[in-house]
């Protein structure tokens, strides 16, 4: 059989502009920000936006490699080898191409949010007659040289790289310094849980579906990494969730199942697979039209994923989609679970309603959605809650009227009840209304 020689290409994507730079821009030396490639058959083959692409070797933009390593040899025919190739490029590559690219997303809409905070805070400084320190004038600055034609762009692989370790960095530092979620861990028998969703659906999947249900099992029960669900896994759980032939039961162990799964730090990887059909924020959506079953597991799944931090930013992603002929988005779901949670007569849903406000009260908001809690708020207050909930409450409001400096406080006291009200229910709640009481002034 013939033997070829199989060679690796490593390119620094930087041309040495991340071990020069990354010091000074991130605090850490970074080497190169690298791309590989192998080369066999007098091809190079490489993992580009299209999935698997080749060339002649040396030829790519990126032009000569950095370094050349021989890793071995083959004796595969070439006919095989392209074949394979092909299947992985239609399949596996393609899927971790659509990752990459929704990753890209995210990080867009995180500078998008970072900006505009950043242009509210320029705005006061402006409006007060202040001098804008240098950080503002810089980030002013390359706000203008990341638009064009008045469109946001999309970093550059450089820039992306950089960015993301940036990111890792704030990451790990908002870990150690962020107010603990109010998180349901012990609430859920997770193994009972499933196996008694295993026992609605036995004799109703198909051979894909029964899979994906051991997929899941493998996942939650064996404990594996959320690489054991495969591409399709979603369409499974949007077939348990949406088929009215299913009982409810169905969908509230899914869900229940689901909650459990959102405590997981790599359950981020499954939620990117939704960008494309919203499958769990579509059913989150119609929280009002649901079971009080499945609306006490939605805000169960809902405030759970604010565990991790990567998870709890997808609940607050801005991009906007059409469903029932109405624009939504993920923020806009997770509001919605939460003020009717909030708002409902169901006890169980209101404590989680509390939790999923408290939780969103501990990220970054906009103004809008700060008032939007904040009316819920007020409503609830007049239902004389229980001193947690209270508490939970309190600590949200005095969250949103630092978000939301004016139209916040002005709510406070045109619809009331007066926070101060509460004095006296308890040290902690009375601490937080002695904050709020200071911004009413």
């Amino acid at each position: 059989m013939d033997t070829n020689k199989v060679e690796l290409y490593i390119y620094d994507l930087s041309k040495g502009m991340a071990a020069a730079f990354s010091p000074m821009l991130i605090g850490k030396r970074i080497q190169g920000i690298w791309h590989t490639s192998i080369v066999v058959y007098n091809r190079e083959y490489f993992f580009g936006s299209k999935g698997v692409e080749s060339c002649n070797p040396g030829t790519t933009a990126l032009e000569r490699p950095l370094r050349v390593e021989v890793i071995g040899e083959t004796q595969v025919p070439y006919s095989v080898f392209i074949d394979y190739l092909n299947g992985l490029s239609e399949t596996t590559y393609a899927y971790n191409s659509l990752l990459l690219e929704e990753r890209r997303k995210t990080l867009k809409e995180k500078l998008i949010r970072k900006e505009k905070k950043r242009e509210k805070k320029r705005k006061k400084i402006l409006e007060s007659g202040g001098e804008l320190p240098p950080e503002l004038k810089e980030d002013f600055a390359m706000a203008d040289t990341d638009t064009v034609n008045g469109q946001s762009q999309l970093p550059s692989d450089e820039a992306f790289a950089l960015e993301e370790e940036e990111e890792r960095r704030e990451e790990e530092a908002k870990k150690k310094a962020r107010e603990p979620p109010i998180v349901y861990k012990d609430i859920i028998d997770v193994k009972v849980e499933f196996d008694a969703l295993v026992a609605l659906i036995d004799g109703k999947l198909n051979p894909e579906e029964q899979r994906a249900t051991e997929e899941l099992q493998q996942y939650m029960i064996g404990d594996e990494g959320s690489w054991a669900l495969s591409d399709g896994f979603l369409d499974f759980v949007g077939r348990l969730l949406n088929d009215t032939q299913l009982s409810v039961d169905v969908r509230v162990k899914t869900l229940n199942v689901l909650a459990m799964a959102a405590l997981k730090d790599d359950v981020i990887l499954v939620l990117h697979q939704d960008r494309k059909d919203h499958i769990l924020m579509n059913y989150a959506f119609e929280i009002d039209r649901l079971s009080i079953q499945e609306q006490e597991a939605i805000a169960l799944f809902m405030a759970n994923m604010f565990e991790n931090l990567s998870s709890s930013e997808w609940l607050l992603y801005i991009s906007e989609w059409t469903y029932n002929n109405q624009q939504t988005s993920n923020i806009r779901v997770t509001t919605k679970v939460a003020v009717h949670s909030l708002l409902s007569d169901s006890p169980i849903l209101q404590d989680r309603g509390a939790a999923i406000i408290h939780n969103l009260a501990c990220k970054e908001v906009f103004d809008d959605v700060a008032v939007e809690l904040t009316m819920a708020l007020l409503q609830y207050f007049n239902s004389k809650p229980p001193e947690e909930q209270l508490y939970r409450c309190m600590k949200a409001l005095a969250k949103f009227v630092q978000v939301s400096t004016q139209e916040v406080p002005q709510l406070i006291q045109m619809i009331g009840p007066d926070p101060r009200s509460f004095k006296g229910v308890s040290d902690r709640v009375d601490s937080l209304v002695d904050q709020i009481a200071l911004k009413l002034r």
